[in-house]
């Protein structure tokens, strides 16, 4: 049965953000990465809706539709957020599915609440290694923080947009160019700063090569089942993490998906949704 996704905005105990629905069962929540916004799960929320789950992929403050933050927000900040998110929704016993930075605030709300969670799915996930060559691309932040963001995401800067899709995907030309345009380009405009707020946040826990072996040590109380998913030729967080990522976790299992970069959902969609859909039983 083909089932639909509802898209708005929502008011979670005082939070306003954007959510997307559908289905019905135990609840599979989906966090995306720095950047972009909750629509990079489009390629996966029917699939995995449609195998009797009720999906959520929100928007994280600072992007798309959500609220735009006042105040510097790190990984914790933002994890906080969203559990009272869960807890307007009344949800436990859910599944995690986290991108990126959506990951690391993924791990993060496993290690703060590990008994609302059952699954937890990390895929390109910030958190594992000391060595960042995301954080040394100034273009990649360039990009996604100056006003001409929004030329870059709707697609009007050709070259940036070719520029964006190269570091992120291994093989950009085969990706539906649909995939990364904003639904929302007015929120992607006024959460310019938003995003901005959210960004110097986690770089203050990222700054320095001590802070991120902390942080990454962190991980290895997560008692979360959980699968890890990586693409081998991630050019912003090296495969490295996603093996350091399984030697901290206890009992994780570790897919790595070849000639692919930083969006296995995206690159090997109905393949990833396997992978989800056969942890998730």
């Amino acid at each position: 049965m083909t089932v639909s996704i509802q898209d708005s905005v929502e008011d979670f105990y005082g939070y306003r953000l954007r959510a997307m629905r559908s289905g019905a069962g135990p609840v599979v929540l989906f966090l995306h990465g720095f950047g972009v916004t909750a629509d990079m799960w489009r390629p996966n929320l029917q699939a995995v809706a449609e195998a009797g789950y009720s999906v959520l992929a929100l928007d994280l403050p600072g992007h798309g539709g959500s609220f735009r933050p006042k105040k510097l927000m790190g990984v914790t900040d933002l994890a906080r957020v969203i559990l009272t998110a869960l807890d307007a929704e009344g949800a436990d016993e859910i599944c995690m599915v986290g991108n990126s930075l959506g990951g690391a605030v993924a791990s993060e709300m496993a290690l703060l609440q590990p008994h609302r969670f059952k699954r937890l799915v990390l895929e390109n996930a910030l958190g594992f290694g000391a060595h960042i060559p995301v954080f040394q691309k100034r273009n990649y932040w360039t990009h996604l923080l100056l006003p001409g963001a929004l030329a870059v995401f709707t697609g009007r800067d050709r070259w940036a947009f070719k520029r964006l899709y190269q570091m992120i995907y291994y093989a950009p030309e085969t990706v539906p160019p649909g995939v990364m345009v904003l639904r929302h380009a007015s929120n992607w405009w006024d959460n310019h700063w938003g995003r901005a707020l959210v960004m110097f946040g986690v770089l203050r826990q990222m700054l320095t090569h001590g802070q991120r072996q902390k942080f990454a040590r962190r991980r290895a109380k997560l008692q979360t089942p959980t699968l890890i998913i990586w693409g081998e030729n991630d050019q912003m967080l090296p495969v490295e993490h996603a093996r350091q990522a399984q030697a901290l976790i206890p009992s994780a299992q570790l897919h790595i998906f070849a000639h692919c970069g930083h969006a296995p959902n995206i690159e090997y969609a109905e393949d990833f949704n396997r992978k989800v859909l056969e942890f998730l039983k």
